[in-house]
This record gives structure tokens, sequence and C-alpha cells, in this order.
């Protein structure tokens, strides 16, 4: 018995548990165990949908992955298979992946450069080793490549913030503007803490001893927390002119938003996801100044002592990729304090004003047919 318990404590280098939240509601709990040749993990979340998913990661020596194997289980009961398995391979330039396909599967290749990590969000014992790995090469910033989809790589680069934080964004391909999330990387390798403040992803997560694995499952089945910010439409006829506002809608969840979730001064998305997008049939007048008929994304820029509303004409973008040298114009807001907060962004056409609602905010600028 002492031999063995001597044999698991050589193999077994160290393990570790997280806890994902957004404000109030726990998005997820993950354990995981690492030897110097194999990540091995678990994990429960609630968005979209309540899933249960195991991975397993070989290793190279030099700490990147030679192989994922990924297994998810529905636990929430949702359309879509009980269970399904993936898995990645990597080999020289090339990964091949074999992924499910009705009752049987389906194998694809894809050309990778080397070293390249699989990556999926939500894994943080993943990103840990990918943090791992960044400090080894002893830079104070290193690129990397990861795999985020059987189609798709993206760039990404970590970079150290003074002692022991680093900060990882991907700034190329299918996940480009994901991030930053800033964390903690003690003197073991292990992640202490994690805040995705300022990225779209606005998680904060914890290390603990142990998390209940085996209750995860039940206590989260039922309790899914669909899309963390749906995204909605709001239309109206301004002087019969049809105008429309497509916008991810955050919810409050228990945080302080303007000044916190929300920053002063640092021009916002105005919701959540990709870019916020207004469209006008007519020529209008906003907040006094003139809006030719067309296309733009739309932005605010919040401070302490007033209110900017952004008309940008670049289109199509993510949230995060702004570009002021591409405003039409900016605009004076009116903002009112609200006696109750509330707890989605709303943004609404009323009778001759374009309005913004969120916590205990209320922005405002008049809109007109010119």
């Amino acid at each position: 018995m002492v031999a063995l318990l001597l044999a698991v404590t050589m193999v077994v280098q160290d393990s570790g548990a997280f806890v994902v939240r957004l404000g109030t509601d726990t998005l997820a709990l993950e354990q995981y165990t690492r030897t110097a040749t194999q990540l091995q993990g678990q994990y429960v979340i609630r968005t979209p949908r309540s899933l249960h998913r195991i991975y397993t990661l070989d290793l190279n020596p030099d700490g990147t992955v030679r192989r994922l194997q990924l297994v998810t289980h529905n636990i929430g009961g949702g359309p879509g298979p009980m269970e399904t398995k993936n898995s990645v391979d990597f080999s020289g330039d090339t990964a091949v992946m074999v992924s499910p396909r009705g009752d049987s599967s389906v194998t694809s290749k894809l050309a990778v450069p080397r070293g390249t990590f699989p990556f999926q969000l939500h894994v943080y014992g993943l990103l840990e080793q990918i943090g791992r790995w960044a400090r080894a090469q002893g830079k104070d910033s290193v690129r990397f490549t990861a795999l985020t989809s059987a189609t798709a790589t993206s760039g990404g680069y970590i970079v150290k913030r003074g002692g022991d934080t680093l900060v990882i964004m991907f700034d190329q391909g299918q996940y480009n503007g994901v991030g930053p999330f800033t964390f903690r990387l003690d003197r073991q390798g292990h992640i202490t803490w994690l805040t995705g403040k300022g990225s779209t992803l606005q998680v904060e997560v914890q290390r603990v001893a142990s998390v209940p694995m085996a209750q995860a499952g039940p206590m989260f089945a039922n309790r899914p927390l669909g899309q963390l910010s749906v995204r909605d439409t709001a239309r109206s006829s301004v002087g019969g002119a049809e105008v429309w506002v497509d916008y991810g809608r955050p919810q409050k969840r228990g945080r302080e938003i303007f000044g916190n979730v929300v920053p002063w001064s640092a021009v916002w998305r105005t919701g959540a996801n990709a870019a916020t997008q207004f469209s006008t049939m007519s020529d209008l007048v906003i907040g006094g100044a003139t809006v030719p008929a067309g296309k733009y994304t739309l932005w605010t820029l919040p401070t302490p002592t007033g209110w900017k509303l952004i008309f940008n004409k670049q289109t199509g973008q993510w949230g995060t990729e702004y570009h002021a040298e591409q405003d039409l114009v900016r605009v004076d807001a009116k903002v009112e304090t609200l006696a109750a907060p509330v707890e989605q962004l709303v943004i609404a056409f009323e009778p001759g004003l374009l309005t913004f609602t969120w916590d205990k905010t209320r922005v405002s600028v008049p809109v007109a047919k010119k």
C-alpha cells in the first residue's frame, strides 16, 4: 500500500479547481489533475445550456499539446445527442480532427503552425497550461496560435504585466478581439485568479481547494443560463423613415455597471459581443448633427460628467474593434439617474428620442427626420 501511494505521488504533479462567476451567477465549476505528460479535467457549465465535459490533453516535453480528447455530456436534456466525442491530434504542421456527424464521425485535416494549442473558452486548466508554456519561454511577450474550430485558427499573445501577472489576448483570426484575460500564475504555475474585466467575457475565476463535481451536474442540469447577452433589435419609424438598432443585451447580475463593468472615459460598444449596428433609410438629425441614410456602428463615451453618442462608419466588426478615425459624428447626450435599477440593457426609440437604459442610468438624444 505504501509503495502504491508513493507511485501515485510521483505521477501526479498537481491538481486544482476553479469557480467561474459572472456577477452573482456561477457559470461553471472545473477540476483537473496534471502530470508531466498529461492534463485531465472536467467541468460543468450552464451557458448557453447545461453541459458536462471531460477533457484529456497529452503533453509534449515543451508543454505544448500533442493530443486532445473531449467528451461532452448533454446533462440538460436539450436537443442533440446525449454524448459526443471529439479528438485532435497534432503532428508537425498538421492537426487531424475527428468530430461527430450524425451516428458516425468525420475526420478532417488542417494545416497549423507547430506548437498550436487547441482552445476552448471556459477551460481554465488548459489556459493555465498555456500560461505555464508562455512563462517557460523566458520572454516578456510571446505569440501563440490556437485551433479554435475544425476549420480555423486564431493568433494571440501573452504578455507579462509585472510580477506573476499575465495577460492573454487574441488579435488574429476567428477569435480576433477575444480578451483580454488577466490572471496571476504563481510560482508553482497555478492560476490563482483570473478576470475578464475589460473583455467581452467579463468573468471572474477563483482557484479553490475543490469543487463538488459529483453534485454539479444535478445542480446545474435544469438551471441553464442561456445566451449571456441575447441579441435584439429596436425598430421604429422616425418621420416615416425606417430605423433600427441591432445590439447585444448584457445583464446587471448584481454588478455595479458604469465606472466598473463599463469603465469611465473609454469608448463602449453600447451593448455586448459584436458592435452595435444602426441603420436609417433617410437622413436624420440626431443630437443636432446630420446622420445621412446608411448603416453605422453605434458607440458611447461615458464619463462621470456627461456622455457622448458616437456614429462610426465602420460596420460588421466585433465590439472591441473601434477606430476613431472612422467616426462620422459625436453628439452630446442627456443623462438621468433612475430610482430603481434596470437589469438588462434596453435600447429603444421613444417619441422624438433614442434612449439607452441600464442599471440606474438612462441616456437619451433627440432624433428627427431631416
